[in-house]
Protein backbone atom coordinates (compact mmCIF):
# COMPACT_ATOMS: atom_id res chain seq x y z
CA UNK A 1 0.00 0.00 0.00
CA UNK A 2 1.28 3.59 -0.41
CA UNK A 3 2.00 6.00 2.41
CA UNK A 4 -0.75 8.45 0.68
CA UNK A 5 -3.21 5.38 0.14
CA UNK A 6 -2.92 4.37 4.01
CA UNK A 7 -3.27 7.72 5.14
CA UNK A 8 -6.24 8.49 3.29
CA UNK A 9 -7.97 5.03 4.50
CA UNK A 10 -6.77 5.64 7.73
CA UNK A 11 -8.43 9.34 8.05
CA UNK A 12 -11.66 7.86 6.82
CA UNK A 13 -12.01 4.99 9.05
CA UNK A 14 -11.08 7.18 12.63
CA UNK A 15 -12.76 10.62 11.60
CA UNK A 16 -15.43 11.31 13.77
CA UNK A 17 -17.36 13.97 11.85
CA UNK A 18 -16.04 16.64 13.89
CA UNK A 19 -12.45 18.36 14.71
CA UNK A 20 -11.47 17.90 18.03
CA UNK A 21 -8.24 19.14 19.31
CA UNK A 22 -6.26 19.46 22.79
CA UNK A 23 -4.87 22.37 24.34
CA UNK A 24 -0.90 21.65 23.75
CA UNK A 25 0.01 25.00 22.25
CA UNK A 26 -1.63 26.72 25.28
CA UNK A 27 2.06 26.07 26.31
CA UNK A 28 3.70 28.46 23.86
CA UNK A 29 1.53 31.73 24.03
CA UNK A 30 4.65 33.70 23.86
CA UNK A 31 5.84 32.35 21.10
CA UNK A 32 2.20 32.75 19.19
CA UNK A 33 1.68 36.26 20.82
CA UNK A 34 4.43 37.39 18.49
CA UNK A 35 3.14 35.94 14.91
CA UNK A 36 3.25 38.20 12.04
CA UNK A 37 3.44 35.62 9.39
CA UNK A 38 0.68 32.16 8.23
CA UNK A 39 1.48 29.75 10.46
CA UNK A 40 2.32 26.48 8.53
CA UNK A 41 0.56 23.55 9.79
CA UNK A 42 3.25 20.99 8.37
CA UNK A 43 1.06 17.37 7.95
CA UNK A 44 -2.23 18.42 9.90
CA UNK A 45 -3.85 15.24 9.87
CA UNK A 46 -7.98 16.68 9.59
CA UNK A 47 -7.06 19.73 10.77
CA UNK A 48 -6.97 19.36 15.34
CA UNK A 49 -4.21 22.03 15.41
CA UNK A 50 -5.64 24.13 12.40
CA UNK A 51 -9.07 24.68 14.16
CA UNK A 52 -7.14 25.82 17.26
CA UNK A 53 -4.70 28.18 15.64
CA UNK A 54 -7.98 29.39 13.37
CA UNK A 55 -10.20 30.06 16.40
CA UNK A 56 -7.52 32.37 18.13
CA UNK A 57 -7.41 34.49 14.61
CA UNK A 58 -4.36 32.97 12.72
CA UNK A 59 -3.98 32.58 9.48
CA UNK A 60 -2.85 28.86 8.63
CA UNK A 61 -1.80 26.98 5.33
CA UNK A 62 -2.41 23.30 6.19
CA UNK A 63 -0.60 20.82 4.84
CA UNK A 64 -1.04 17.05 4.56
CA UNK A 65 -0.08 13.98 1.84
CA UNK A 66 -3.20 13.02 2.40
CA UNK A 67 -6.67 14.22 0.21
CA UNK A 68 -8.73 12.84 2.48
CA UNK A 69 -7.24 15.16 5.21
CA UNK A 70 -7.69 17.93 3.42
CA UNK A 71 -11.14 17.47 2.19
CA UNK A 72 -11.81 17.23 6.12
CA UNK A 73 -10.71 20.45 6.35
CA UNK A 74 -11.95 22.38 3.62
CA UNK A 75 -14.93 20.53 4.92
CA UNK A 76 -15.20 22.38 7.63
CA UNK A 77 -12.79 25.33 7.80
CA UNK A 78 -13.43 26.10 4.20
CA UNK A 79 -11.53 29.64 4.22
CA UNK A 80 -8.37 27.70 5.24
CA UNK A 81 -6.21 27.49 2.40
CA UNK A 82 -5.10 23.73 2.12
CA UNK A 83 -1.93 22.39 0.25
CA UNK A 84 -0.98 18.99 -0.75
CA UNK A 85 2.16 18.21 -0.09
CA UNK A 86 4.83 15.31 0.54
CA UNK A 87 7.14 16.79 3.51
CA UNK A 88 9.48 14.33 2.76
CA UNK A 89 10.52 16.53 -0.58
CA UNK A 90 11.31 19.62 -1.21
CA UNK A 91 8.57 22.14 0.47
CA UNK A 92 7.16 24.38 -2.03
CA UNK A 93 7.69 27.34 0.42
CA UNK A 94 10.28 30.34 -0.79
CA UNK A 95 13.19 30.73 1.89
CA UNK A 96 12.36 32.77 5.03
CA UNK A 97 8.30 32.09 4.84
CA UNK A 98 7.28 31.91 8.44
CA UNK A 99 7.60 33.23 11.51
CA UNK A 100 6.04 29.69 13.08
CA UNK A 101 5.64 25.87 11.64
CA UNK A 102 3.49 23.20 13.84
CA UNK A 103 4.59 19.27 13.35
CA UNK A 104 2.17 17.53 15.22
CA UNK A 105 2.80 13.83 15.17
CA UNK A 106 3.89 14.25 11.25
CA UNK A 107 7.83 13.98 11.38
CA UNK A 108 8.88 10.54 13.19
CA UNK A 109 8.08 8.69 9.78
CA UNK A 110 11.06 8.72 8.22
CA UNK A 111 14.53 7.56 7.95
CA UNK A 112 17.83 9.52 9.12
CA UNK A 113 18.55 10.61 5.88
CA UNK A 114 14.98 12.08 4.73
CA UNK A 115 14.60 13.15 8.34
CA UNK A 116 17.79 15.10 8.25
CA UNK A 117 16.51 16.82 5.11
CA UNK A 118 13.45 17.92 6.70
CA UNK A 119 14.74 19.53 9.32
CA UNK A 120 17.01 21.67 6.62
CA UNK A 121 14.00 22.13 4.87
CA UNK A 122 11.99 23.56 7.61
CA UNK A 123 14.92 25.78 8.65
CA UNK A 124 15.04 27.19 4.95
CA UNK A 125 11.46 28.13 4.82
CA UNK A 126 11.02 29.77 8.44
CA UNK A 127 12.23 33.22 9.10
CA UNK A 128 15.21 33.88 11.10
CA UNK A 129 14.16 33.75 14.94
CA UNK A 130 11.12 31.39 13.33
CA UNK A 131 9.89 28.79 15.63
CA UNK A 132 8.92 24.71 14.85
CA UNK A 133 6.57 23.53 17.49
CA UNK A 134 6.47 19.69 17.34
CA UNK A 135 5.35 16.48 19.16
CA UNK A 136 7.05 13.32 18.36
CA UNK A 137 6.78 9.73 19.32
CA UNK A 138 9.30 9.31 22.93
CA UNK A 139 11.02 5.58 22.77
CA UNK A 140 8.60 5.46 26.44
CA UNK A 141 5.95 4.68 24.25
CA UNK A 142 5.11 1.24 24.76
CA UNK A 143 1.40 1.64 24.03
CA UNK A 144 1.94 2.69 20.29
CA UNK A 145 4.57 0.30 19.17
CA UNK A 146 8.22 1.40 21.04
CA UNK A 147 10.39 -0.94 20.61
CA UNK A 148 7.85 -3.10 18.19
CA UNK A 149 7.89 -4.62 15.05
CA UNK A 150 10.79 -5.02 12.58
CA UNK A 151 13.77 -2.85 13.35
CA UNK A 152 14.97 -0.87 10.45
CA UNK A 153 17.63 1.46 11.99
CA UNK A 154 17.89 2.51 15.80
CA UNK A 155 14.75 3.24 17.33
CA UNK A 156 12.85 3.04 13.75
CA UNK A 157 10.65 0.19 12.91
CA UNK A 158 8.08 -1.07 10.63
CA UNK A 159 5.26 -1.09 13.06
CA UNK A 160 1.52 -1.00 12.80
CA UNK A 161 1.51 -1.29 9.07
CA UNK A 162 4.19 1.55 8.54
CA UNK A 163 7.50 3.00 9.78
CA UNK A 164 7.57 4.90 12.85
CA UNK A 165 10.20 6.59 14.58
CA UNK A 166 10.26 6.64 18.51
CA UNK A 167 12.91 9.47 19.41
CA UNK A 168 15.09 9.92 22.83
CA UNK A 169 16.44 12.86 24.05
CA UNK A 170 20.06 12.29 22.17
CA UNK A 171 17.76 11.68 18.94
CA UNK A 172 15.90 15.27 19.10
CA UNK A 173 19.52 16.85 19.89
CA UNK A 174 20.79 15.14 16.76
CA UNK A 175 17.83 16.11 14.42
CA UNK A 176 16.09 19.45 15.38
CA UNK A 177 19.34 21.38 16.41
CA UNK A 178 19.69 21.10 12.73
CA UNK A 179 17.47 24.34 13.20
CA UNK A 180 18.80 25.98 15.96
CA UNK A 181 17.96 26.49 19.40
CA UNK A 182 16.33 23.82 21.78
CA UNK A 183 13.86 23.24 23.88
CA UNK A 184 11.85 20.04 24.69
CA UNK A 185 10.01 18.16 27.28
CA UNK A 186 8.24 14.82 27.80
CA UNK A 187 4.73 14.93 27.53
CA UNK A 188 1.78 12.91 27.58
CA UNK A 189 -1.29 12.53 25.11
CA UNK A 190 -4.43 10.83 25.70
CA UNK A 191 -6.31 11.46 23.16
CA UNK A 192 -5.93 8.12 21.65
CA UNK A 193 -7.76 4.56 23.48
CA UNK A 194 -4.84 4.35 25.35
CA UNK A 195 -1.73 6.81 26.74
CA UNK A 196 0.82 8.37 24.27
CA UNK A 197 3.93 9.40 25.42
CA UNK A 198 5.18 11.94 23.14
CA UNK A 199 8.34 14.67 23.24
CA UNK A 200 7.22 18.10 22.59
CA UNK A 201 10.10 20.24 21.36
CA UNK A 202 10.29 23.85 20.42
CA UNK A 203 13.39 24.76 17.91
CA UNK A 204 14.08 28.04 17.63
CA UNK A 205 15.70 29.09 14.38
CA UNK A 206 19.57 30.53 14.23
Amino acid sequence: MEFSDYWNATHKKYYTGKIIYDNWLDDYKQILSKIKTSVLDLGCGTGNDTLYLVERGFKVIACDYSETALDKIKKELNKVETRLVDISEKLPFGDNCFDLIIADLSLHYFDTKTTNNIMNEIKRILKPKGHLLARVNSIEDVNHGAGKGKLIEKNFYFVEGYNKRFFSNDDVKKFFSIIGKLKFKKADMLKYEKPKKVIEIDAEKD
